[in-house]
């Protein structure tokens, strides 16, 4: 039941997998007028609660959605769907979902952590994992420009393909 466009984080409830400044990135975007959904996939790993306590006090129930575990099939489609991979951990870039993203043809916002210029090259915006307002520019930026997202997603496919076994 989810419409294309959304941005999409699989990632465990983790505290160090940095829901929470997404989510006022997210905030801050809506207070400008641009409302995109939200998905959340994953587990809990004892950061769930404090995760759904925050979308209800900035006001973003009817933005989230929170799916839980999903299979590999509904992992697919909501890559192919989604407006962006958001993937904005503190910890990586050793994480697979980015390089999944690149080869399912999803632009990746993920966070600019040690690693991650090398693993992900200039195919993705990196961002300040601990600041919400360049979370937030990073994603109006990529809304905003077609044009890039079309270049990402064929940087990324081309980032895909060297991270493949021969």
């Amino acid at each position: 039941g989810l419409k294309s466009g959304f941005l999409f984080y699989p990632a465990q409830f983790w505290t160090h997998k940095n829901h929470v400044n997404l989510l006022l990135a997210a905030k801050q975007l809506r207070n400008e007028g641009l409302n995109i959904p939200l998905v959340l996939a994953g587990s809990d790993f004892g950061n769930q609660a404090h995760v759904k306590n925050a979308i209800d006090t900035l006001g973003l129930k009817d933005q989230v959605t929170m799916l839980g575990f999903i299979d590999k099939e509904e992992l697919v489609a909501l890559y192919q769907n989604a407006l962006a991979l958001t993937y904005v951990s503190f910890f990586g870039p050793e994480n697979l979902p980015p390089l999944e993203a690149f080869g399912l043809g999803c632009p990746v916002i993920a966070a600019r952590v040690s690693g991650a210029e090398e693993q992900l090259g200039d195919a993705a915006l990196l961002v300040d994992p601990g600041d919400p307002q360049d979370i937030a520019a990073a994603i109006r930026k990529l809304h905003a420009d077609e044009p890039l997202r079309a270049q990402m997603i064929d940087d990324g496919r081309e980032r895909a393909a060297q991270w493949t076994s021969k």
